[in-house]
C-alpha cells in the first residue's frame, strides 16, 4: 500500500531540501544590505526565529531538514487527495 508512496514522499522531500539550499546560497549574491538583512530575516521567520539563523553551516543544515520534513508532508498530503479521487500515484508500465 505504501510502498508506492515512497518515492513521491521521496522526491518532494528531496526537492524541498534542494530548493532551500539554492535560496540560502543565493544570500551569498546579494550586495545590497537590506536585501541581505531581508533574506536573514526571512531564514529566521522560515526557521521560527532559531538562535543560530544566519550565513552558517548550522542555518543550512537546519533549513534543509525542516524543508525536506515538510516536503515529505507535502507528498503524502498529495498522495491523500490522489487516493481519495481515485488516481494512482505510480504510472502502469505497459
Amino acid at each position: 500500500m505504501f510502498s508506492s508512496s515512497i518515492p513521491v514522499i521521496r522526491a518532494l522531500a528531496l526537492l524541498g531540501a534542494g530548493a532551500f539550499a539554492l535560496c540560502f546560497l543565493w544570500g551569498f549574491l546579494l550586495s545590497d544590505p537590506v536585501l541581505q538583512e531581508l533574506h536573514r530575516n526571512s531564514l529566521r521567520i522560515y526557521l521560527l526565529d532559531a538562535s543560530f539563523v544566519g550565513t552558517n553551516i548550522w542555518t543550512l543544515f537546519a533549513g534543509m531538514i525542516v524543508s525536506a520534513v515538510w516536503g515529505a508532508i507535502a507528498g503524502g498530503a498529495f498522495l491523500l487527495c490522489l487516493r481519495h479521487c481515485g488516481v494512482k500515484s505510480s504510472p502502469s508500465h505497459s
